[in-house]
């Protein structure tokens, strides 16, 4: 059983653990194993029993974090080292005390100033949790005090103002470097317009889930901002992808998405034009009724299903 090894970049722990899906992970392990053997997309859905489509959807994830070339094999490590993640700790478990929290307000104006604003914010004291969470914030994370106010709107706003969460958003605030104010303006705008997206996509598709994870809001922000996709282009590709998987599959949509901006796609006219033409050239080009049914068949009859809106209920 620990024979035969083959190597996984530390990246892909690291980084892409939680990021990743699981097929995308199986992808990514599959080709490690076959490095040698000029792996392909159709031998990886052979061995996985996956259509080609979706082997390719998991190869392109690795080929757009620049872990797989476009032949397949892992990408040649970089000249320089790479940039060790940033670890920050959580909000300290040995809490300052009540006279430390006084002696900080004394010796910084601008703290105090935080203090006074977040309790304006919430309409009530702030009690000595709610200090110490906005201390770590402003000492332990560094974030300046104009980019906590900007997160404290944001959480208020939401409806979700418990310490723990502060905390959590605040980390992951400084994780990603959001240390001004124009970034924090940014960061907001783009996590309320992936929240609206989610809503809007849910509702159309019936999903219940309140929120999007990380890995579905990466691709939304993707689609919209990216791309530069309008919601109807996104349930379009949606329903493609409904004709065709068993269940939600963002990588297939996405696979729809960047098909269409590849050949200029961009309003759903185009979209059904494109498919009228895709229709004509299969046509023309077959010479014979096919003998069995392969993958490039089920490609070419993506298009020979009316997309066709979902009534709710």
């Amino acid at each position: 059983m620990w024979g035969a090894s083959f190597s996984v970049p530390t990246s892909v722990v690291d980084r892409f653990l939680l990021s990743s899906e699981p097929e995308q992970l199986r992808a990514l392990l599959w080709v490690l194993r076959h490095a040698s053997e000029q792996p392909t997309t159709e031998k990886m859905a052979s061995d996985l029993h996956w259509t080609r489509v979706d082997a390719e959807n998991a190869v392109r994830f690795w080929q757009d974090k620049g872990l797989l070339q476009s032949d397949l094999r892992p990408a040649p490590r970089q000249s320089e080292p790479e940039k060790p993640a940033r670890v920050l700790p959580d909000v300290a478990p040995a809490k300052p005390t009540p006279a430390d929290i006084l002696q900080r307000l004394n010796e910084d104006k601008d703290l105090e100033g935080l203090f006074k604003e977040a309790q304006q914010k919430f309409g009530r004291s702030l009690g000595y949790e709610g200090q110490c969470t906005l201390l770590a914030l402003y000492d332990t994370y560094g974030l300046p005090m104009e980019v906590i106010l900007i997160l404290l709107q944001y959480c208020k706003d939401i409806g979700k103002t418990g310490n723990h969460y502060i905390a959590e958003t605040g980390k992951n605030w400084a994780l990603e470097e959001i240390d001004t104010m124009e970034k924090a303006v940014e960061k907001v705008e783009l996590l309320r317009s992936c929240t609206s997206l989610w809503k809007q996509l849910a509702a159309y598709a019936g999903l219940s889930a309140p929120k999007p994870t990380a890995v579905q809001s990466e691709y939304l922000r993707t689609w919209s901002y990216e791309l530069g996709f309008s919601m109807d282009m996104i349930t379009l590709a949606y329903e493609e992808m409904a004709n065709h998987c068993s269940k939600l599959s963002f990588p297939y949509i996405n696979k729809v998405l960047r098909n269409w901006y590849e050949k200029g796609i961009k309003t759903p006219q185009q979209a059904a034009e494109y498919g009228q033409s895709f229709r004509s050239r299969s046509k023309e080009n077959a010479s014979e009724p096919p003998a069995s049914y392969d993958i490039e068949q089920m490609e070419r009859q993506l298009w020979d299903n009316p997309i066709v809106k979902r009534k709710k209920d």
